[in-house]
């Protein structure tokens, strides 16, 4: 098909290669941060910091209320200007980023996290907020084809991270939780400081447009459900570990987890920079066209999701000589959920042939039952089996979503070819 050899190859390739050296550096500094802060905060510690960070990514996706992912459909489809993606967006995620942030803190009266009021709301501004001020910028910059400023920005964000953890570990002894958490703050505030300064560089003056913001939450709220029902049944059981086991164990699973996404990252550029991709194809061609285009990538991702596979599970035995024998357990858990990226190499092109087509609304009702089946399963096993529970269910979960979005994505194309002109409602 000639859609798919236009966006198949060079601009794809470019983009990718763009978004896999900065992931690249990214996950690099990332894997430098996280080892040195597991090992001078501990499992119980960081385990809290697990628990914290797995409950704001649920709501984050709230935050904004999907103007992230409105910047690049409303720029590329040419409905909004990216002075009015840029201006509303940033309104919008602040506004709604503090009321989040706010409901985060008083929800911990009811769920016990073993964090104060104070740090949970400071932890949560640094994320509703300041991160969802830079997520706009990085999809913005997608939005207007410069993947390398996208992919920098996430760069320059770990470096700060890594500066400020490194400087703890040579003049804090022991480090504290507070002090871990007073320099995650000022990183995030450097963070922010660069996107905003690249943002009005890209896009210009901010511009508030009330009625196109207005139009946008409605269309938003997809995304927003979407993103949140995937950050749950990817994260509500590290929540739910903190919660219902010990930190100890929270922290063990999170630090396995942590490997999972580390190894991800070369499929999660190509996802990213094929994403923008699946609106042009999807309006050209309809589901049939984003499906193609979605099994071309798989058959790329997937070889790679093997390989993840078959590395993790053998280089396991050698993280407790790295992280510390405090945590030994941990080979048993990253064996376990070793073969989550293999399974996503598959699902996550099968979601966005969904989006691409205009089947938004279809891919987060799929999403929000598997996050009810992931936190009822939850509540039945951790308890029992603690994060060998969390394990099993994380992994039913994703590969239920292959499932899912297969046979999602079949039926749509049954029904646009028995319909005389191609369907694109949910």
């Amino acid at each position: 098909m000639k859609i798919l050899e236009k966006f198949g190859n060079k601009h794809l390739l470019r983009d990718t290669l763009h978004l896999s050296l900065g992931q690249g550096g990214k996950v690099t500094l990332q894997a430098v941060s996280f080892l040195i802060s597991a090992r001078i905060l501990g499992p119980s510690f960081y385990g809290a910091i697990v628990s914290i960070t797995a409950l704001t990514a649920i709501l984050a996706p709230y935050s904004g209320l999907g103007t992230p992912n409105l910047f690049i459909k409303n720029f590329r489809s040419g409905e909004r200007s990216m002075e009015v993606c840029w201006g509303n967006g940033l309104l919008i995620t602040t506004v709604t980023g503090l009321i989040l942030s706010i409901g985060i803190t008083l929800l911990n009266l009811v769920i016990h996290l073993n964090a104060t009021l104070l740090i949970i709301f400071i932890f949560a501004i640094c994320e509703m907020v300041f991160g969802r001020i830079v997520e706009l910028a990085s999809f913005g910059f997608a939005a207007v084809g410069s993947m390398k400023d996208t992919a920098l920005q996430g760069f320059i964000m770990q470096l700060l991270r890594v500066i400020a953890i490194l400087l703890l570990a040579a003049f804090c002894h022991p480090v504290t939780f507070n002090e871990w958490l007073v320099a995650y703050v000022i990183t995030s505030l450097l963070g922010l400081a660069y996107a905003l300064f690249k943002g009005m560089q890209f896009f210009g003056r901010p511009k508030w447009d009330a009625a196109a913001a207005v139009a946008d939450v409605k269309e938003g709220i997809f995304f927003c459900v979407s993103n949140s029902a995937q950050n749950i049944y990817n994260d509500i059981d590290k929540t739910m570990l903190g919660r219902l086991a010990s930190l100890a164990d929270t922290g063990i699973y999170g630090a396995a987890y942590r490997f999972i996404d580390t190894a991800m990252t070369p499929v999660r550029s190509l996802i990213s920079a094929a994403y923008p991709q699946f609106f042009r194809i999807g309006a050209e061609g309809g589901i049939r066209a984003t499906r193609a285009y979605a099994i071309k990538l798989i058959k790329k991702a997937v070889l790679y999701g093997i390989a993840i596979w078959a590395g993790l599970t053998a280089i396991a035995p050698l993280l407790p000589y790295v992280l510390g024998h405090r945590y030994d357990t941990i080979v048993v858990a990253l064996r376990l959920l070793a073969v989550i990226p293999l399974l996503r190499c598959v699902h996550s092109f099968l979601a966005d042939a969904l989006t691409g087509a205009g089947f938004q609304a279809s891919r987060t009702v799929v999403q929000l039952v598997i996050a009810l089946i992931n936190i009822l399963l939850n509540l039945w096993i951790l308890p029992r089996y603690t994060w060998r529970g969390a394990a099993w269910t994380s992994v039913g979960c994703d590969a239920l979503l292959v499932l899912s979005y297969f046979l999602l994505v079949q039926w749509k194309i049954s029904r646009a070819a028995s319909s005389p002109t191609p369907a694109a409602v949910a």
